[in-house]
């Protein structure tokens, strides 16, 4: 058995700790108190592990991050209009050669892990990154995300996915993962994917019982596609031989018209969130749907805030991803923390550390193993050092700590 002390331990679901306690026996947490408590209960034989000036506190969990666009690293932000971008950054994924995008998505779950994230919800159109995710010490959901606007393709592009994801789940490393890597089919958003296949992949979920993840109230220009058939998203899709000549626009929004497909529910991820009006909050919260945003990448990309305030306020649960490297300069979840705290002043850094912890780990149905330091959880451990002793905690791991790392590698599980 192991213990570790810290002048402070931050548990999430618990209050904080000065001069805390964690004591680790096979990869799994026996017990988290008072420094003094916690060594005695261990015994004279366990090795004790003082941290000293430092915080100690459960992994972090990126709900939302595409690592196969890790070779994209350092691209700059939009010079014209957010679908410009979106159409070049797409462009220019379909011509590259897998052998760059494999390097660097394994120098990111690397860089990832090494700062402290320990979970993670890939979302991807490259089969091979399960297997990337799988040789890692990471947990994961990886989300095989669809794409395909016209009705008639609907049942091809579903046939074709789950092929994709039996082949997927049949690799060697996947099935020896199995537990700690799982791999689902997911939907783009309500503006690139069909109704039929959106309804096709909800009904699955529904039935599977598994996560789906989506991309919801990005951008003003997708309601104004769902609204009335406006906006520059029609035309994106003519360019690329994409377009559903026989579709009519909905006349809802982006929320209502995903609910009434049966999108939205429990095991609804939405994604950005950023452009609601109070029907559509009222809407997640019924339908128990978690919101996961990413202040730095929107900030960049130009495409708003997440209300995550009021989301909060009104029983919307929100966690933390960091979209790729595309868009973010690193996918480091302590500087996002950082970033969603200067977004919105009001947010306490409890709060803020909730979001990247336990609400990610609940979006992704980790929260029986990761999320928070109590007894029987996976030994994720994370160690940030205070530059004073005095530092406050919370301030410290929510402002962007320059040094912090994993203690241990959890067991699988």
């Amino acid at each position: 058995m192991v213990v570790y002390t810290a002048r402070h331990v931050l548990p999430v679901a618990a209050p904080p700790l000065a001069d805390g306690a964690v004591s680790v026996d096979e990869g799994r947490i026996t017990a988290v108190g008072r420094k003094a408590e916690v060594l005695k209960a261990a015994g004279a034989d366990a090795e004790v592990r003082d941290l000293g000036d430092a915080v100690l506190l459960p992994g972090l969990v990126n709900a939302h991050v595409h690592l196969d666009l890790s070779w994209m690293r350092d691209d700059p932000p939009p010079s014209e209009s957010y679908v410009a971008w979106l159409r070049n950054r797409t462009e220019r994924v379909e011509s590259a050669p897998d052998p760059i995008r494999i390097e660097a998505a394994e120098q990111a779950v690397k860089e990832i892990a090494a700062r402290g994230t320990v979970a993670v919800g890939d979302v991807t159109g490259v089969p091979w990154m399960a297997g990337i995710l799988a040789r890692s010490p990471l947990h994961a959901v990886v989300f095989l995300e669809l794409t395909g606007f016209r009705g008639d393709d609907a049942e091809r592009l579903l046939d074709h996915a789950a092929s994709t994801l039996d082949f997927v789940e049949k690799e060697p490393d996947v099935k020896a993962a199995r537990g700690r890597v799982a791999v689902v089919l997911s939907p783009h958003s309500a503006h690139t994917v069909s109704a039929p296949l959106l309804k096709a992949l909800a009904g699955r979920a529904t039935a599977s019982g598994e996560i789906l993840s989506i991309h919801l109230a990005e951008t003003d220009d997708e309601a104004a596609m769902l609204m009335d058939g406006s906006g520059p998203f029609p035309d994106l899709l003519r360019s690329r031989g994409g377009f559903d000549d026989g579709w009519r626009p909905p006349g809802q929004s982006p929320v209502e018209y995903l609910d009434r497909l049966g999108a939205l529910t429990s095991s609804t991820l939405a994604v950005h969130c950023i452009h609601l009006g109070q029907q559509d909050l009222s809407r997640l919260q019924a339908r128990g749907v978690t919101v996961v945003t990413y202040p730095r990448s929107n900030l960049r990309l130009g495409v708003g805030k997440t209300p995550v305030p009021k989301l909060l306020s009104s029983g919307v649960p929100v966690a933390l991803g960091t979209d790729s490297l595309a868009s973010v300069s690193d996918l480091d979840l302590f500087s996002e923390m950082a970033a969603l705290r200067r977004e919105h002043p009001g947010l306490s850094p409890a709060a803020v550390l909730r979001i990247a912890t336990l609400n990610g780990a609940r979006a992704l149905r980790l929260e029986k193993t990761l999320g928070t330091l109590e007894k029987g959880k996976l030994a994720a451990l994370v160690s940030v050092p205070l530059a004073d002793p005095g530092d406050d905690p919370l301030e410290t791991v929510t402002s962007g700590p320059e040094r912090a790392g994993p203690l241990s590698d959890p067991a699988p599980g």
